[in-house]
């Protein structure tokens, strides 16, 4: 899978999200060093109720470490969140559907 077909997938997923009423946001890490730094920032920024983590860094042995200090930054600063995990790009939004109401409630 090359980088367009990863983009092409999560904008799909993300664009059924927002098709059902529900925000969604994409975060690429960058890698080990900076996964601390560009999470809290994202959690600084937003309140989330599902965090869905790819295929690609969960199960690349390479990524491992990259996939640890992501899961702790989570653990630590979003405590509140529901993780979701994908199978591939494209599948992004019905991981995030397991965890999310079936519609979203309205904005008060």
């Amino acid at each position: 899978m090359d980088a367009r077909k990863v983009m092409e997938g999560l904008n799909g997923s993300r664009d059924r999200l927002k098709g059902l009423g529900h925000e969604a946001r994409i975060l690429l890490t960058r890698d080990a060093a900076t996964v601390d730094a560009q999470v809290s920032e994202a959690l600084r920024e937003s309140r989330y109720d599902v965090i869905v983590i790819g295929a690609g860094l969960r199960t690349l042995p390479p990524m491992a470490e990259q996939f640890e200090r992501l899961i702790n930054v989570l653990r630590e600063k979003a405590p509140q969140a529901k993780l979701a995990f994908n199978s591939q790009p494209a599948d992004s939004d019905a991981a995030a559907l397991r965890w999310l109401p079936a519609s979203p409630s309205p904005s008060a």
